[in-house]
């Protein structure tokens, strides 16, 4: 009741004005979170001028944006009244898998805990750059290994679930040596044991990634080991890579990359209909 999430492409100033003046319920404070605040209409930024005159004392009003004029007078009167935050994303998948990685570690650290590469490899290898998803994991290793304070490879397996752990390479493999029909008793078996439409896309997405770059690398003439390490793949797992990058042809796994984007938005529109749009779209990338 306190949470009003906007699109700033579909957002009026009127609307705009009345949510930010609401009182909250039951609550201190009341929140107004407004999306792609860069595609606010014009009228919309003359609503938060007048509003940002004589802001609600109980309204936290957040917009965010890719970018923004520097010279727009809204951003100039909310740099007066409020804060303006930047923030650089990693530009480079590398650059992304480090920072992840350094930021796993520094969560264990906080809970008093270490966690080895190896580990934070794998766990980032499962989870991808989704920093809710990687904390929450953390946070249940930490909870796992009890008063020991390291945090190994066999504790992720044992947390993630060894089997979920294996399903997921077999599911990627599969799709990567397009064999159709073991990627779809994997897919099967995910769905069956409760794992997100969602989640699968996301893993599928990142092999794509990880088959990309590991195929530049071997291009160079990379040693394995110097690949595995590059890509943030544990050992055990880089052969179903390094396989789907010998095997797999750029224009093909650009096509898969497209596909699978095509689906993230049949998830999002149907979701009574998510396996079979995803059975639809693992039986395209093995074709």
């Amino acid at each position: 009741m306190n949470l009003d999430i906007l699109s700033g492409s579909d957002a009026t100033g009127a609307d705009l004005g009345v949510r930010c003046r609401t009182l909250p319920v039951l609550s201190p404070q009341r929140v107004v979170l407004v999306k792609d605040a860069d595609r606010l209409r014009a009228e919309a930024w003359d609503e938060i001028v007048t509003y940002l005159d004589g802001p609600s004392p109980t309204t936290c009003l957040i917009l965010v944006a890719h970018e923004l004029d520097a010279r727009s007078r809204g951003l100039r009167r909310i740099d007066r009244v409020g804060k303006i935050l930047r923030f650089t994303l990693p530009r480079q998948p590398d650059e992304s898998r480090r920072w992840c990685q350094q930021w796993i570690r520094e969560r264990a650290k906080r809970q008093g805990k270490t966690i080895s590469p190896e580990a934070a490899m794998l766990l980032f290898s499962l989870q991808g750059s989704d920093l809710l998803r990687l904390g929450h994991e953390v946070d249940k290793l930490c909870l796992f290994v009890g008063d020991q304070q390291g945090i190994e490879l066999d504790a992720v397996e044992a947390v993630v679930g060894e089997g979920r752990v294996r399903e997921i390479f077999e599911l990627t493999g599969a799709v990567s040596r397009r064999d159709r029909e073991g990627a779809l008793v994997c897919l099967r078996r995910l769905f069956d044991v409760g794992e997100e439409p969602l989640a699968i896309l996301g893993m599928l997405a990142r092999q794509i990634r990880l088959v990309l770059r590991a195929k530049e690398l071997l291009s160079e003439n990379r040693p394995q080991g110097e690949i595995g390490r590059m890509i943030g793949i544990p050992p055990r797992f880089l052969p179903e890579i390094l396989a789907g990058a010998r095997d797999s042809s750029l224009p093909g796994l650009e096509r898969g990359l497209a596909r699978l984007l095509d689906l993230d938005r049949e998830l999002k529109s149907w979701g009574r209909r998510q396996f079979l749009y995803l059975e639809l779209a693992v039986v395209d990338l093995c074709s």
